[in-house]
C-alpha cells in the first residue's frame, strides 16, 4: 500500500502579504472625533445639572410656559430666566472640567510613552535633598527641561509642530504661545459663537499639558488665552504655574 501526502499549500504571494508598517489615521477624523466628544460631554453635563437641581427647575419652566409671560407674572418669568442662566453656567463649568480631565488622562499616558527614554527627573543630589519634603519639588532647571520637552517632542506628536514661543520668569511660571493651533484654524475670526466653541475646545489641550507635566512629577495649574484680540482664533497661549 502506498501512502500519499497532501501537497503543501502554496506560498502566499507578495501582493497578499500582511502589512507591517504603521497605521495612519486622517487628521480630520481625529478633529471630528474631538468635536463629537465635546458635544457628548456638553449633553451629559446638561442632563447631570438638571438632575442635581431636581424638579423645582422644571416646575418653574412649566409655570412660565403656562402663563405665557403675562404682565403679572413678569417676576416669575425673570426668576425662571435667571435659573436657566444659572443652569447653563453650571453645565458649562462641569463640561469644561470634564473635558480638561479627559485631556489630563490622554496627556499623562502619552507623555509616559514619549518620555520613557528621557532623563527628565531631578538629579540624585536634588532628589536626596528634597526627600524630607511632602512630595516632589523639582528645581527650576528641571522644570525648564520638562517644559522644553513639552514644547518640542510632546507638542510635535500631538500637533505636528513645536510651540512657537516659550517664555518664563524662572520662578515656576511659563507661557507657551502657539500662533496656529491646528484644532482651531477652521474657526472664523471675530465671531462670538466661534470664540465660545474655541474656549470649550481649549480645555482639552490645557488638560494635555497638565497631564504631561504630572507624569513628569510637576504639579501645575494651566489656563489659556487668545492672542491678537480674537482676530485669529488659532493663535493662543497656555499659561503654566507650577504649584510650590
Amino acid at each position: 500500500m502506498t501512502s500519499s501526502s497532501a501537497p503543501p499549500p502554496p506560498a502566499p504571494s507578495s501582493g497578499n502579504a500582511p502589512r507591517t508598517g504603521p497605521t495612519h489615521v486622517s487628521e480630520a477624523a481625529y478633529e471630528f472625533l474631538l468635536a463629537e466628544i465635546l458635544h457628548w460631554v456638553e449633553k451629559e453635563c446638561a442632563k447631570e445639572t438638571r438632575r442635581r437641581l431636581g424638579p423645582a427647575a422644571s416646575d418653574s419652566d412649566a409655570k412660565t410656559t403656562a402663563t405665557g409671560g403675562t404682565g403679572r407674572d413678569d417676576a416669575t418669568a425673570t426668576e425662571t430666566a435667571q435659573s436657566r442662566e444659572e443652569r447653563a453656567i453650571m453645565s458649562a463649568e462641569r463640561a469644561a472640567a470634564k473635558i480638561e480631565r479627559l485631556g489630563f488622562d490622554v496627556g499623562y499616558r502619552l507623555c509616559e510613552r514619549l518620555a520613557q527614554h528621557k532623563a527628565l527627573g531631578p538629579p540624585p543630589a536634588a532628589a536626596s535633598s528634597s526627600s524630607g519634603k511632602d512630595g516632589p519639588d523639582p528645581s527650576a532647571s528641571v522644570q525648564l527641561e520638562a517644559v522644553k520637552f513639552l514644547c518640542k517632542e510632546f507638542w510635535t506628536e500631538v500637533f505636528r509642530k513645536q510651540i512657537d514661543k516659550l517664555q518664563t520668569n524662572h520662578r515656576g511660571v511659563f507661557v507657551l504661545k502657539d500662533h496656529e493651533l491646528r484644532w482651531l484654524r477652521r474657526l472664523p475670526p471675530e465671531d462670538e459663537t466661534a470664540r465660545v466653541a474655541a474656549i470649550k475646545m481649549l480645555a482639552f489641550p490645557c488638560g494635555l499639558i497638565r497631564g504631561a507635566l504630572s507624569n513628569l512629577g510637576i504639579a501645575a495649574v494651566v489656563s489659556c488665552d487668545f492672542l491678537a484680540d480674537g482676530k485669529n482664533m488659532a493663535a493662543c497661549s497656555f499659561n503654566i504655574k507650577v504649584k510650590s
